[in-house]
Protein backbone atom coordinates (compact mmCIF):
# COMPACT_ATOMS: atom_id res chain seq x y z
CA UNK A 1 0.00 0.00 0.00
CA UNK A 2 1.70 3.39 -1.06
CA UNK A 3 1.90 6.55 1.43
CA UNK A 4 -0.79 9.06 -0.01
CA UNK A 5 0.50 12.20 -0.77
CA UNK A 6 0.87 15.06 2.27
CA UNK A 7 -1.00 18.15 1.66
CA UNK A 8 -0.32 21.50 3.36
CA UNK A 9 -3.09 22.12 6.40
CA UNK A 10 -6.11 24.66 5.01
CA UNK A 11 -4.21 26.90 7.51
CA UNK A 12 -1.31 27.86 5.13
CA UNK A 13 -1.36 29.37 1.47
CA UNK A 14 1.37 29.84 -0.58
CA UNK A 15 2.96 29.52 -3.58
CA UNK A 16 6.09 27.88 -5.76
CA UNK A 17 8.15 29.63 -7.91
CA UNK A 18 11.35 28.38 -9.55
CA UNK A 19 14.09 30.60 -10.70
CA UNK A 20 17.29 30.20 -12.10
CA UNK A 21 20.48 28.40 -10.57
CA UNK A 22 18.28 25.43 -9.39
CA UNK A 23 16.70 27.93 -6.83
CA UNK A 24 12.94 28.04 -5.50
CA UNK A 25 10.83 30.94 -3.75
CA UNK A 26 8.13 30.00 -1.34
CA UNK A 27 5.71 33.04 -0.68
CA UNK A 28 3.68 31.72 2.41
CA UNK A 29 0.43 33.19 4.81
CA UNK A 30 -0.34 31.87 7.88
CA UNK A 31 -4.30 32.12 9.09
CA UNK A 32 -3.99 34.59 11.81
CA UNK A 33 -5.98 32.37 14.11
CA UNK A 34 -2.81 29.70 13.89
CA UNK A 35 -0.61 32.59 14.42
CA UNK A 36 -2.70 33.59 17.75
CA UNK A 37 -2.46 29.37 19.18
CA UNK A 38 1.60 29.93 18.62
CA UNK A 39 1.53 33.06 20.41
CA UNK A 40 -0.53 31.56 23.47
CA UNK A 41 1.96 28.43 23.10
CA UNK A 42 4.86 31.03 23.54
CA UNK A 43 3.21 32.37 26.38
CA UNK A 44 2.69 29.42 27.81
CA UNK A 45 6.94 28.64 27.91
CA UNK A 46 8.32 31.51 29.50
CA UNK A 47 5.44 32.18 31.69
CA UNK A 48 7.04 29.27 33.35
CA UNK A 49 10.11 31.05 33.83
CA UNK A 50 8.68 34.50 34.99
CA UNK A 51 9.34 35.90 38.21
CA UNK A 52 6.25 38.08 39.11
CA UNK A 53 5.75 39.29 42.16
CA UNK A 54 2.78 37.79 44.44
CA UNK A 55 2.60 34.35 41.74
CA UNK A 56 4.32 31.22 41.00
CA UNK A 57 6.30 30.43 38.51
CA UNK A 58 3.67 29.05 35.79
CA UNK A 59 0.68 30.67 37.41
CA UNK A 60 0.81 34.61 36.33
CA UNK A 61 -1.77 35.40 34.26
CA UNK A 62 -0.95 36.84 30.50
CA UNK A 63 -1.31 40.48 30.92
CA UNK A 64 0.12 40.48 34.39
CA UNK A 65 2.58 38.91 32.26
CA UNK A 66 2.99 41.61 29.34
CA UNK A 67 2.83 44.00 31.84
CA UNK A 68 6.33 43.09 33.12
CA UNK A 69 7.90 41.83 29.97
CA UNK A 70 5.94 42.60 27.07
CA UNK A 71 4.84 40.92 24.73
CA UNK A 72 6.76 41.54 21.43
CA UNK A 73 8.94 38.60 21.84
CA UNK A 74 6.07 36.18 22.07
CA UNK A 75 4.83 37.03 19.04
CA UNK A 76 8.69 36.89 17.17
CA UNK A 77 8.78 33.11 18.79
CA UNK A 78 5.39 32.18 17.42
CA UNK A 79 6.68 33.64 14.20
CA UNK A 80 9.50 31.72 14.44
CA UNK A 81 7.86 28.32 15.31
CA UNK A 82 5.41 28.72 12.30
CA UNK A 83 7.83 29.59 9.92
CA UNK A 84 9.62 26.30 10.38
CA UNK A 85 6.47 24.31 10.67
CA UNK A 86 5.21 25.59 7.71
CA UNK A 87 8.59 25.14 5.85
CA UNK A 88 8.60 22.19 6.16
CA UNK A 89 4.82 21.07 5.69
CA UNK A 90 5.28 22.85 2.17
CA UNK A 91 8.66 20.98 1.69
CA UNK A 92 7.04 17.73 2.10
CA UNK A 93 3.81 18.45 -0.07
CA UNK A 94 5.61 20.00 -2.75
CA UNK A 95 8.60 17.27 -2.76
CA UNK A 96 11.14 18.95 -3.21
CA UNK A 97 14.96 18.12 -2.17
CA UNK A 98 16.41 21.15 -0.44
CA UNK A 99 20.04 20.92 -0.84
CA UNK A 100 20.78 23.84 1.74
CA UNK A 101 19.45 25.78 4.53
CA UNK A 102 16.69 28.39 3.34
CA UNK A 103 17.07 32.17 3.80
CA UNK A 104 13.85 33.13 4.94
CA UNK A 105 12.48 37.06 5.50
CA UNK A 106 10.04 38.19 7.41
CA UNK A 107 7.37 40.60 5.29
CA UNK A 108 4.33 40.71 7.99
CA UNK A 109 4.05 40.40 11.27
CA UNK A 110 1.05 42.38 13.01
CA UNK A 111 -1.15 40.88 15.78
CA UNK A 112 -5.03 39.88 14.48
CA UNK A 113 -3.23 39.52 10.89
CA UNK A 114 -1.93 36.70 8.89
CA UNK A 115 1.73 36.31 9.21
CA UNK A 116 3.76 36.36 5.86
CA UNK A 117 7.01 35.57 5.12
CA UNK A 118 8.91 34.70 1.63
CA UNK A 119 11.51 31.33 2.11
CA UNK A 120 14.49 30.66 -0.99
CA UNK A 121 16.20 28.05 -1.27
CA UNK A 122 19.11 25.81 -3.94
CA UNK A 123 17.22 21.95 -4.44
CA UNK A 124 18.60 19.36 -6.37
CA UNK A 125 18.07 19.95 -9.71
CA UNK A 126 16.16 17.49 -12.26
CA UNK A 127 18.67 15.42 -14.30
CA UNK A 128 17.75 14.86 -17.98
CA UNK A 129 19.57 11.43 -18.61
CA UNK A 130 20.27 10.28 -21.94
CA UNK A 131 20.91 6.23 -22.96
CA UNK A 132 24.12 6.26 -20.63
CA UNK A 133 23.67 2.36 -20.64
CA UNK A 134 25.58 2.51 -24.53
CA UNK A 135 28.66 3.28 -23.22
CA UNK A 136 30.02 -0.14 -24.34
CA UNK A 137 32.43 -0.18 -21.43
CA UNK A 138 34.05 -3.53 -19.68
CA UNK A 139 36.24 -4.58 -17.40
CA UNK A 140 38.98 -6.38 -19.43
CA UNK A 141 41.77 -6.52 -16.84
CA UNK A 142 45.52 -8.42 -18.25
CA UNK A 143 47.45 -10.92 -16.15
CA UNK A 144 50.70 -9.88 -15.49
CA UNK A 145 53.89 -11.38 -17.24
CA UNK A 146 57.06 -13.14 -15.44
CA UNK A 147 58.90 -9.68 -16.40
CA UNK A 148 56.33 -7.31 -14.03
CA UNK A 149 56.92 -9.71 -11.49
CA UNK A 150 60.71 -9.18 -11.26
CA UNK A 151 60.42 -5.82 -12.04
CA UNK A 152 58.15 -5.36 -8.93
CA UNK A 153 60.77 -7.27 -6.80
CA UNK A 154 63.32 -5.53 -8.36
CA UNK A 155 62.15 -2.18 -6.67
CA UNK A 156 60.86 -3.93 -3.50
CA UNK A 157 65.08 -4.60 -3.53
CA UNK A 158 66.10 -1.25 -4.56
CA UNK A 159 63.86 0.01 -1.63
CA UNK A 160 65.56 -2.10 0.42
CA UNK A 161 68.80 -0.91 -0.46
CA UNK A 162 71.45 0.71 1.59
CA UNK A 163 73.52 3.89 0.88
CA UNK A 164 77.11 3.69 1.13
CA UNK A 165 79.31 6.76 0.51
CA UNK A 166 82.13 6.56 -2.32
CA UNK A 167 84.64 8.50 -2.35
CA UNK A 168 84.69 8.70 -6.63
CA UNK A 169 82.88 9.83 -9.50
CA UNK A 170 79.50 9.38 -9.45
CA UNK A 171 77.84 6.69 -11.71
CA UNK A 172 74.15 5.72 -12.93
CA UNK A 173 72.49 4.54 -10.14
CA UNK A 174 74.46 6.33 -7.21
CA UNK A 175 72.38 8.43 -4.85
CA UNK A 176 73.73 12.01 -4.63
CA UNK A 177 73.08 14.90 -1.78
CA UNK A 178 73.17 18.28 -3.95
CA UNK A 179 72.39 21.60 -3.29
CA UNK A 180 70.52 23.02 -6.72
CA UNK A 181 69.81 26.68 -7.79
CA UNK A 182 68.43 27.68 -11.17
CA UNK A 183 68.64 31.37 -12.94
CA UNK A 184 66.27 32.36 -15.98
CA UNK A 185 67.02 35.11 -18.27
CA UNK A 186 65.12 38.07 -17.52
CA UNK A 187 63.77 36.69 -14.95
CA UNK A 188 63.96 38.33 -10.83
CA UNK A 189 66.11 35.96 -8.73
CA UNK A 190 64.47 32.48 -8.45
CA UNK A 191 64.29 30.64 -5.02
CA UNK A 192 66.41 27.84 -4.34
CA UNK A 193 65.79 25.01 -6.77
CA UNK A 194 66.86 22.10 -3.85
CA UNK A 195 68.68 22.59 -0.78
CA UNK A 196 70.47 18.78 0.70
CA UNK A 197 67.96 16.66 -2.11
CA UNK A 198 68.74 13.25 -2.56
CA UNK A 199 68.83 12.55 -6.70
CA UNK A 200 69.68 9.63 -8.53
CA UNK A 201 72.51 10.09 -11.59
CA UNK A 202 71.44 9.34 -14.38
CA UNK A 203 67.66 8.89 -13.62
CA UNK A 204 64.91 10.52 -15.86
CA UNK A 205 63.67 13.21 -13.51
CA UNK A 206 61.01 15.74 -14.10
CA UNK A 207 63.48 18.16 -15.86
CA UNK A 208 64.72 16.42 -18.80
CA UNK A 209 68.60 15.95 -18.68
CA UNK A 210 68.91 16.84 -15.02
CA UNK A 211 69.52 13.20 -14.00
CA UNK A 212 72.66 12.56 -16.64
CA UNK A 213 74.41 15.65 -15.29
CA UNK A 214 74.63 14.28 -12.07
CA UNK A 215 77.06 11.38 -13.39
CA UNK A 216 80.57 11.90 -13.41
CA UNK A 217 79.79 14.49 -10.73
CA UNK A 218 82.59 14.23 -7.68
CA UNK A 219 82.29 16.28 -4.49
CA UNK A 220 83.02 19.67 -4.03
CA UNK A 221 82.55 19.69 -7.50
CA UNK A 222 80.17 22.55 -9.60
CA UNK A 223 78.32 22.37 -12.86
CA UNK A 224 76.18 24.67 -14.50
CA UNK A 225 73.84 23.53 -17.56
CA UNK A 226 71.32 24.86 -19.21
CA UNK A 227 68.15 22.81 -18.82
CA UNK A 228 64.60 23.32 -19.89
CA UNK A 229 61.58 23.64 -17.57
CA UNK A 230 58.59 21.50 -18.80
CA UNK A 231 55.64 22.47 -20.20
CA UNK A 232 53.45 21.64 -17.32
CA UNK A 233 55.54 23.36 -14.39
CA UNK A 234 54.19 24.65 -11.31
CA UNK A 235 54.99 28.14 -12.13
CA UNK A 236 53.27 28.92 -15.20
CA UNK A 237 55.42 31.64 -15.94
CA UNK A 238 58.97 29.38 -16.39
CA UNK A 239 56.75 26.94 -18.32
CA UNK A 240 58.98 25.81 -21.45
CA UNK A 241 61.58 28.49 -20.52
CA UNK A 242 65.64 27.40 -20.44
CA UNK A 243 67.30 28.11 -17.37
CA UNK A 244 70.63 27.65 -15.82
CA UNK A 245 71.54 24.94 -12.91
CA UNK A 246 74.16 24.92 -10.87
CA UNK A 247 74.33 21.63 -9.02
CA UNK A 248 76.81 21.42 -6.18
CA UNK A 249 76.95 17.77 -4.46
CA UNK A 250 77.90 17.50 -0.95
CA UNK A 251 77.85 13.63 -0.91
CA UNK A 252 78.02 10.59 -3.30
CA UNK A 253 76.77 7.03 -2.38
CA UNK A 254 76.08 4.02 -4.11
CA UNK A 255 73.65 1.37 -3.73
CA UNK A 256 74.03 -1.74 -1.99
CA UNK A 257 71.14 -4.61 -2.50
CA UNK A 258 70.20 -7.03 -0.84
CA UNK A 259 70.69 -10.16 -1.83
CA UNK A 260 67.52 -12.21 -3.40
CA UNK A 261 67.26 -15.06 -1.37
CA UNK A 262 64.36 -16.58 1.32
CA UNK A 263 66.09 -13.83 4.30
CA UNK A 264 64.86 -11.04 2.23
CA UNK A 265 61.56 -12.82 1.66
CA UNK A 266 60.90 -13.12 5.18
CA UNK A 267 61.83 -9.19 5.58
CA UNK A 268 58.51 -8.40 3.23
CA UNK A 269 56.77 -10.61 5.15
CA UNK A 270 56.95 -14.28 3.39
CA UNK A 271 58.42 -17.38 3.86
CA UNK A 272 60.16 -17.86 0.43
CA UNK A 273 61.06 -16.85 -2.71
CA UNK A 274 58.43 -18.68 -4.57
CA UNK A 275 56.02 -17.31 -1.89
CA UNK A 276 57.18 -13.83 -2.63
CA UNK A 277 56.71 -14.23 -6.67
CA UNK A 278 53.37 -15.53 -5.95
CA UNK A 279 52.13 -12.91 -3.31
CA UNK A 280 53.59 -9.95 -6.14
CA UNK A 281 52.15 -12.06 -9.14
CA UNK A 282 48.51 -11.81 -7.18
CA UNK A 283 48.78 -7.81 -5.86
CA UNK A 284 49.61 -7.31 -9.42
CA UNK A 285 46.59 -9.26 -10.67
CA UNK A 286 44.25 -7.50 -8.25
CA UNK A 287 46.13 -3.77 -9.11
CA UNK A 288 45.40 -4.65 -12.80
CA UNK A 289 41.68 -5.69 -12.68
CA UNK A 290 41.12 -2.32 -10.23
CA UNK A 291 42.67 -0.58 -12.80
CA UNK A 292 40.32 -2.11 -15.51
CA UNK A 293 37.30 -1.13 -13.58
CA UNK A 294 38.34 2.47 -12.91
CA UNK A 295 38.88 2.88 -16.38
CA UNK A 296 35.65 1.39 -17.63
CA UNK A 297 34.28 3.58 -14.85
CA UNK A 298 35.58 6.38 -15.89
CA UNK A 299 34.10 6.02 -19.29
CA UNK A 300 30.91 4.82 -18.38
CA UNK A 301 31.03 8.16 -16.30
CA UNK A 302 31.82 10.03 -19.09
CA UNK A 303 29.41 8.84 -21.39
CA UNK A 304 26.83 9.29 -19.13
CA UNK A 305 27.55 13.19 -18.56
CA UNK A 306 27.87 13.73 -22.55
CA UNK A 307 24.53 12.22 -22.84
CA UNK A 308 22.80 14.09 -19.75
CA UNK A 309 21.42 17.56 -19.15
CA UNK A 310 21.32 19.13 -15.69
CA UNK A 311 21.78 23.07 -14.36
CA UNK A 312 24.82 22.72 -11.61
CA UNK A 313 23.90 24.77 -8.64
CA UNK A 314 26.51 27.28 -7.84
CA UNK A 315 26.36 26.16 -3.88
CA UNK A 316 27.90 22.41 -5.31
CA UNK A 317 31.01 23.73 -7.13
CA UNK A 318 31.98 26.04 -4.52
CA UNK A 319 31.49 22.87 -2.01
CA UNK A 320 33.38 20.73 -4.77
CA UNK A 321 35.70 23.29 -4.92
CA UNK A 322 36.11 24.01 -1.16
CA UNK A 323 36.84 20.41 -1.05
CA UNK A 324 39.51 20.19 -3.35
CA UNK A 325 41.53 23.10 -1.42
CA UNK A 326 41.05 21.57 1.87
CA UNK A 327 42.57 18.31 0.33
CA UNK A 328 45.32 20.32 -1.43
CA UNK A 329 45.82 22.11 2.23
CA UNK A 330 46.11 18.52 4.00
CA UNK A 331 48.72 17.44 2.08
CA UNK A 332 50.79 20.29 2.58
CA UNK A 333 50.44 19.97 5.85
CA UNK A 334 51.62 16.11 5.69
CA UNK A 335 55.12 17.41 3.70
CA UNK A 336 55.84 19.79 6.82
CA UNK A 337 54.98 23.08 4.66
CA UNK A 338 52.56 25.90 5.70
CA UNK A 339 50.50 27.03 3.89
CA UNK A 340 51.09 29.87 3.26
CA UNK A 341 54.96 28.97 2.54
CA UNK A 342 53.70 26.77 -0.24
CA UNK A 343 51.62 29.93 -1.82
CA UNK A 344 54.61 31.82 -1.62
CA UNK A 345 56.81 28.74 -3.27
CA UNK A 346 53.76 28.69 -6.15
CA UNK A 347 53.83 32.68 -6.48
CA UNK A 348 50.21 32.38 -6.27
CA UNK A 349 46.85 33.22 -4.18
CA UNK A 350 44.50 30.83 -2.74
CA UNK A 351 42.00 32.71 -5.36
CA UNK A 352 44.26 31.90 -8.00
CA UNK A 353 44.23 28.37 -7.07
CA UNK A 354 40.56 28.43 -6.76
CA UNK A 355 40.25 30.01 -10.02
CA UNK A 356 42.16 27.20 -12.09
CA UNK A 357 40.22 24.37 -10.49
CA UNK A 358 36.75 25.84 -10.89
CA UNK A 359 36.17 23.74 -14.06
CA UNK A 360 37.50 20.75 -12.47
CA UNK A 361 35.14 21.47 -9.71
CA UNK A 362 32.03 22.11 -12.03
CA UNK A 363 32.74 19.13 -14.09
CA UNK A 364 32.93 16.70 -10.44
CA UNK A 365 29.20 18.64 -9.33
CA UNK A 366 28.08 17.40 -12.60
CA UNK A 367 29.18 14.15 -12.62
CA UNK A 368 27.76 13.86 -8.46
CA UNK A 369 24.44 14.88 -10.19
CA UNK A 370 24.25 11.99 -13.15
CA UNK A 371 25.39 9.72 -10.77
CA UNK A 372 22.81 10.55 -8.24
CA UNK A 373 20.35 10.72 -10.81
CA UNK A 374 20.54 7.79 -12.58
CA UNK A 375 18.00 4.65 -11.80
CA UNK A 376 20.28 1.94 -12.09
CA UNK A 377 24.23 1.58 -12.10
CA UNK A 378 25.74 1.69 -15.57
CA UNK A 379 27.55 -1.15 -15.27
CA UNK A 380 27.80 -4.26 -12.33
CA UNK A 381 31.36 -2.91 -10.78
CA UNK A 382 31.32 0.67 -10.15
CA UNK A 383 34.07 2.59 -9.33
CA UNK A 384 35.07 2.79 -5.80
CA UNK A 385 36.37 6.10 -7.07
CA UNK A 386 32.98 7.55 -7.76
CA UNK A 387 31.15 5.84 -4.56
CA UNK A 388 33.04 7.76 -2.50
CA UNK A 389 32.55 10.71 -4.12
CA UNK A 390 28.84 10.19 -4.01
CA UNK A 391 28.81 9.06 -0.44
CA UNK A 392 30.69 12.33 0.68
CA UNK A 393 28.48 14.90 -1.15
CA UNK A 394 26.20 15.30 2.31
CA UNK A 395 23.91 17.71 0.11
CA UNK A 396 22.41 15.11 -1.94
CA UNK A 397 22.16 12.52 0.22
CA UNK A 398 20.97 13.96 3.52
CA UNK A 399 16.97 14.82 4.10
CA UNK A 400 16.49 18.18 4.40
CA UNK A 401 16.85 18.55 8.39
CA UNK A 402 17.37 15.11 9.66
CA UNK A 403 21.15 15.45 10.15
CA UNK A 404 20.73 19.03 12.70
CA UNK A 405 17.91 19.42 15.59
CA UNK A 406 17.18 23.02 14.81
CA UNK A 407 14.13 24.56 15.65
CA UNK A 408 14.53 26.74 13.14
CA UNK A 409 15.90 25.87 9.06
CA UNK A 410 17.55 29.15 8.55
CA UNK A 411 20.44 31.34 9.55
CA UNK A 412 19.65 32.84 12.93
CA UNK A 413 16.53 33.74 14.66
CA UNK A 414 17.33 37.30 15.46
CA UNK A 415 18.69 38.24 12.30
CA UNK A 416 15.36 37.43 10.82
CA UNK A 417 13.33 39.53 13.14
CA UNK A 418 16.22 42.40 12.49
CA UNK A 419 15.04 42.07 8.91
CA UNK A 420 10.88 42.09 10.15
CA UNK A 421 9.14 44.98 9.92
CA UNK A 422 6.28 46.12 11.85
CA UNK A 423 6.09 49.20 13.82
CA UNK A 424 6.09 50.89 17.19
CA UNK A 425 4.31 49.21 20.20
CA UNK A 426 3.67 50.90 23.72
CA UNK A 427 4.68 48.51 26.71
CA UNK A 428 4.47 48.70 30.51
CA UNK A 429 7.45 47.74 32.60
CA UNK A 430 7.62 47.41 36.35
CA UNK A 431 10.10 49.02 38.59
CA UNK A 432 12.36 45.86 38.84
CA UNK A 433 12.62 45.22 35.87
CA UNK A 434 15.73 46.43 33.83
CA UNK A 435 14.71 47.50 29.76
CA UNK A 436 16.92 49.07 27.44
CA UNK A 437 15.67 51.93 25.61
CA UNK A 438 16.51 51.19 21.69
CA UNK A 439 12.89 50.70 20.10
CA UNK A 440 12.48 49.68 16.54
CA UNK A 441 10.87 53.08 14.33
CA UNK A 442 8.41 51.38 12.20
CA UNK A 443 7.55 47.72 13.86
CA UNK A 444 3.70 47.28 14.80
CA UNK A 445 5.65 44.40 16.95
CA UNK A 446 9.10 45.63 18.53
CA UNK A 447 12.07 43.00 17.69
CA UNK A 448 13.45 43.51 21.02
CA UNK A 449 14.22 40.92 23.23
CA UNK A 450 13.95 40.88 27.23
CA UNK A 451 16.08 38.11 28.52
CA UNK A 452 13.93 36.17 31.91
CA UNK A 453 15.25 35.80 34.80
CA UNK A 454 15.90 31.87 34.68
CA UNK A 455 14.16 29.60 37.22
CA UNK A 456 15.12 28.38 40.47
CA UNK A 457 15.90 24.94 40.74
CA UNK A 458 13.57 23.53 43.18
CA UNK A 459 15.77 20.18 45.12
CA UNK A 460 13.92 17.10 44.80
CA UNK A 461 12.91 15.05 47.90
CA UNK A 462 15.63 13.51 49.93
CA UNK A 463 16.09 9.67 49.55
CA UNK A 464 16.00 8.16 52.93
CA UNK A 465 18.78 5.79 53.88
CA UNK A 466 17.45 2.97 53.13
CA UNK A 467 16.75 3.92 49.30
CA UNK A 468 20.54 4.78 49.95
CA UNK A 469 21.37 1.28 50.18
CA UNK A 470 18.87 -0.06 48.17
CA UNK A 471 20.45 1.93 45.02
CA UNK A 472 24.14 1.26 45.95
CA UNK A 473 23.49 -2.77 45.88
CA UNK A 474 21.48 -2.51 42.61
CA UNK A 475 24.40 -0.20 41.23
CA UNK A 476 26.51 -3.23 42.66
CA UNK A 477 24.76 -6.39 40.82
CA UNK A 478 24.40 -4.31 37.74
CA UNK A 479 28.28 -3.68 37.51
CA UNK A 480 29.23 -7.45 38.36
CA UNK A 481 26.93 -8.61 35.43
CA UNK A 482 28.48 -5.60 32.92
CA UNK A 483 32.03 -6.78 34.05
CA UNK A 484 31.09 -10.36 33.55
CA UNK A 485 29.07 -10.18 30.43
CA UNK A 486 32.80 -7.90 29.04
CA UNK A 487 34.92 -10.58 30.05
CA UNK A 488 32.88 -13.38 27.95
CA UNK A 489 32.24 -11.19 25.34
CA UNK A 490 34.91 -13.04 23.03
CA UNK A 491 33.83 -16.17 23.34
CA UNK A 492 31.32 -17.85 21.49
CA UNK A 493 28.23 -19.81 22.50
Amino acid sequence: MQNSPKTVPPSVKHTLRRDAGSKVTLDVEVDADRLKRAADAAFERHVQRANIPGFRPGKAPRGMYERAYGKEHLWEDAADDLMDQTYREIVEAEGIEPIDRPDAKLTQLKEGEPLRYTATVVVRPDVALGDYSAHGAKVVASPPTEEEVDKTIASMRDSHAQLRPVDREARPGDILTVDIDASVPGKTALPPFARNAHIEAGKDLGIAGLGEALVGMKVGEEKKVDLAFPNDASESDLAGMTGTFSIRPSQVAEKVLPALDDEFAKTVGVADIASLRKAVRNELAHAAFHEARDEAADKAVEHAMQTSTVEVPELLVEDELEHLVNDLKARVKQEGVTWEKFLLQARKTEDDIRKEWRPVAERRAKSLLVLRGRKASPFPATSSRHRRRCRRSRRLTRKPFAPRRCSRPWRGRSAIARRSTSSSASSRRTPNVKRSGRRAATTSISTERRPLKPRRQRSSCRKSPTRHRRDAKLFARCSRSNSLASAFSGFRM
